[in-house]
């Protein structure tokens, strides 16, 4: 017994003796923290911060040579000796910069020069709009089978609400394709149910947006644009691909000059639509087909040698070539020239606003209660898959170029956006990333770009859409075809890149969206998306993140044990093939050595002398808290995280005597939780006998709360005291207080370890 007690005591000194990092310089200021539930200005009304250390710091005396304050003592020497500036800085409020922070045009208008940037954003405006109108007017009939002037009223809406109440000066808003389907399918659903056969196409477009700008309006208010962050690219890129392939599928018929035989054969669904170009491929209007195959080999060759001109030789000029407008001009030209309409081509005819019969739509009708509560899903559908695709947009342009982008405030923007658009039966608007930088390589700096092309698009709805009579439908469907031919170009880099990184997982999610989006619908495609997000949302949040911690050897410092075995293992691996030259050589005996000396590094590190020392390092909620239960019990049998749960116990659970909780981390404590660890921390100690300490406690004083009003504090701290008989002097020697909670509570690992000891040494 007395070898044993000399070597305790011996172990007590080489704690002692383990070198400590130098103290910190007399003049710098101590860096103490503040629980998070106060701050420096409520230092001073507070009677207790429930913390010992801050408590006896706060009662220090501000010493009077202010080169001895320190960081904390400087902040409240000048809120106590100057409090004229305190006031007046709470006072000081500048009305106009709040409202401006958020309309942001009271803050970019008054201060733009018209002089240096106008003429590069009004070529930008007048770029955008030499395809964005064509493109538009083509998504409006071909996707969501609306009148044209749709997609015109909500670019323009959505260019000029955004340059008011944007956040990134050179995003543009529009039409979105894949919305717009979605629109597309529902509305022929509808119109085919009979208790919605009264209301037109338009009043079920205005109501599916209305609901879609309720839902973003209200998720802004509530400050819920951190969701944004839920949806994995590769969930958005199988349904972007989807998308893509689904808009070339859906204008072939229209390509080929097949609509009217379309009109009597009624396909909905994408398998559908293919089976109907297999079955009718034969009954092909020539000339269209002619007409639409020339037009897109010409308009893709000049795009590709745009692209090559503007990235390899770095001429931006070339951006400003409108191939989409002169498409539609000069297939609208020899049209109107040739007869093609004669000869069975197809053309828009008339598509001006009287010929439209546009009203305004109120949305406020209680007659259409009925079709709110029928189409909510679909509205709720668009307005993830939109907000998502505006927001790729909307960080890839904030992280490139530093603009100051709150989620919250998009939100609130494309609410209004589509609310206003909804009044005019236009289509759901939102950002993308394609014309934005289209807009950004044409010279944009603000706003301004987007209020010129709204404004080019009005004298386009005004003056210039009688001039249109004649443009050939095949021609304007061509205009989604290109859109999705270019947004499929963009995939297989993104599934290269996953296959040669060996992400299986994204390339699942991938093809499972794009699969079911492809042959299904729609909408099913953003339901699963989502509900793949949502699952591995939860099996993150839900995956406890403890470590079994140990000592790194001859040192003061804790490592995760699992970890350093496995460093250890792999140091001891790369050291055996070094030396394989001379194994022939080395004796067994000297094998032996080896393995031994690998075997006691792994039992020093992974246990010190019956302490098993488990860190949280993450908040405790129901989430996580089950599988911190069930990790904590593979620990009881195994020792270690490191060995699968099928294989039989390894670990006598009656060695350990001692368990430190290390907290550090653990900020965040919820009733579920907390009822949670009460039991585990009653089992150990009444159950199995065994000491349980803490270390490292968070200052949270809601987190402290809930362990002194669940009992945690008073089994702790009696356990500590009752079951061993260690002097008070002693203690105190140890620096046992961690922030007044109690013996069991310690400020640092290294501290809990000696207690240990110290108890050890006198039940021995």
């Amino acid at each position: 017994m007395p070898d044993e007690t000399t070597r305790l005591l011996q172990s007590q000194l080489r704690y002692e003796n383990i070198p400590r990092p130098p103290s910190r310089s007399a003049n710098r200021p101590p860096l103490l923290s503040v629980p998070s539930t106060s701050s420096i200005r409520s230092w001073k009304s507070t009677n207790s911060l429930n913390d010992q250390v801050l408590d006896s710091y706060r009662k220090t005396p501000i010493p009077k040579n202010h080169d001895d304050l320190s960081i904390l003592d400087f902040e409240l020497y000048n809120q106590l000796n100057n409090p004229g500036d305190l006031k007046k800085r709470v006072h000081d409020f500048n009305l106009y910069a709040y409202l401006a922070y958020y309309i942001p045009i009271l803050n970019w208008l008054p201060n733009y020069g018209f002089k240096q940037a106008f003429v590069g954003d009004m070529l930008a405006g007048l770029s955008l709009a030499s395809f964005q109108i064509p493109l538009v007017m083509s998504i409006a009939t071909s996707l969501a089978h609306l009148a044209p002037t749709s997609g015109l009223y909500a670019m323009i809406i959505s260019a000029t609400i955004y340059a008011i109440l944007g956040n990134v000066p050179i995003l543009i808003v529009g039409p979105s394709p894949s919305t717009a389907l979605i629109y597309g399918q529902t509305i022929e659903l509808i119109r085919h149910e009979s208790k919605f056969s009264d209301f037109s196409q338009s009043e079920i477009s205005s109501c599916l947006t209305f609901g879609l700008s309720g839902i973003l309006l209200g998720a802004g208010i509530c400050r819920l644009g951190y969701l944004d962050n839920v949806l994995s690219r590769a969930l958005l890129k199988g349904f972007i691909a989807a998308i893509g392939l689904i808009m070339i599928i859906n204008e072939l018929s229209t390509e080929l000059g097949l609509d009217k035989l379309a009109a009597t054969q009624p396909h909905l669904t994408t398998v559908d639509k293919v089976l109907f170009i297999f079955k009718f491929y034969d009954q092909t209007h020539w000339l269209t087909f002619v007409i639409s195959a020339t037009t897109l080999v010409i308009v893709m060759i000049t795009r590709y040698i745009k692209d090559v001109l503007v990235n390899q030789y770095h001429k931006k000029k070339a951006i400003y070539l409108p191939e989409l407008l002169l498409m539609v001009v000069v297939s609208t030209y020899l049209c109107s020239k040739l007869g093609w309409n004669d000869k069975g081509v197809e053309i828009v005819g008339d598509i001006t606003p009287k010929n439209s019969k546009f009203s305004l739509q109120n949305p406020f009708d209680f007659s259409k209660i009925s079709l709110y509560k029928h189409i909510f899903t679909t509205s709720f559908l668009c307005t993830i898959l939109g907000y998502f695709d505006s927001t790729t947009a909307i960080k890839a342009l904030g992280a490139k170029y530093n603009y100051n982008v709150s989620s919250n405030r998009e939100l609130i923007a494309l609410g209004t956006i589509n609310f206003v658009v909804g009044l005019f039966s236009g289509l759901p608007s939102f950002s993308a990333l394609g014309r934005s930088k289209i807009n950004l390589i044409a010279g944009a700096t603000s706003p301004m770009a987007g209020l010129v092309m709204a404004g080019a698009s009005i004298i386009v709805l005004l003056y210039l859409l009688p001039y249109l009579y004649f443009l050939p439908e095949c021609v304007l469907a061509l205009t989604t075809t290109i859109i999705g031919i270019t947004v499929l170009s963009e995939i297989p880099s993104d599934i290269l890149f996953y296959w040669n990184i060996k992400g299986f997982d994204e390339l699942t999610t991938f093809l499972v969206v794009f699969l079911t989006t492809l042959l299904w619908s729609a909408e099913a495609g953003v339901s699963l998306g989502v509900m793949l997000a949502v699952v591995r949302v939860i099996k993150n949040s839900s995956r406890s993140r403890i470590q079994i911690l140990g000592r790194v050897p001859h040192t003061s410092a804790f490592r995760d044990a699992d970890a350093l075995i496995e460093e250890s293992f792999s140091s001891f691996q790369k050291k055996d093939e070094l030396d394989n030259d001379e194994e022939m050589l080395a004796s067994d005996q000297t094998e032996e050595t080896n393995v031994d000396y690998f075997n006691n590094l792994v039992a020093e590190i992974e246990e010190i002398e019956g302490v098993l020392i488990i860190k949280i390092p993450e908040p405790l909620n129901f989430a996580n808290v089950g599988d911190l239960k069930n990790r904590l019990i593979r620990i009881e049998r195994y020792g270690s995280l490191l060995v699968h749960p099928s294989q039989p116990s390894t670990k006598d659970f009656k060695s350990i005597k001692s368990i430190i909780f290390d907290c550090k981390g653990m900020n965040e404590l919820d009733s579920a939780a907390t009822q949670i660890l009460f039991e585990i921390i009653k089992r150990y100690i009444e159950q199995d006998g065994i000491q349980v300490l803490f270390s490292r406690v968070s200052t949270n004083a809601k987190c402290r709360d809930k362990l002194k009003r669940s009992g945690i504090l008073n089994l702790v701290n009696d356990s500590f005291a009752n079951k061993r008989n260690v002097s008070s002097a002693e203690l105190s020697s140890l620096s046992l207080t961690s922030s007044g909670l109690g013996r069991g509570f310690f400020l640092s690992i290294e501290e809990a370890l000696k207690a240990v000891e110290l108890q050890n040494l006198h039940t021995v």
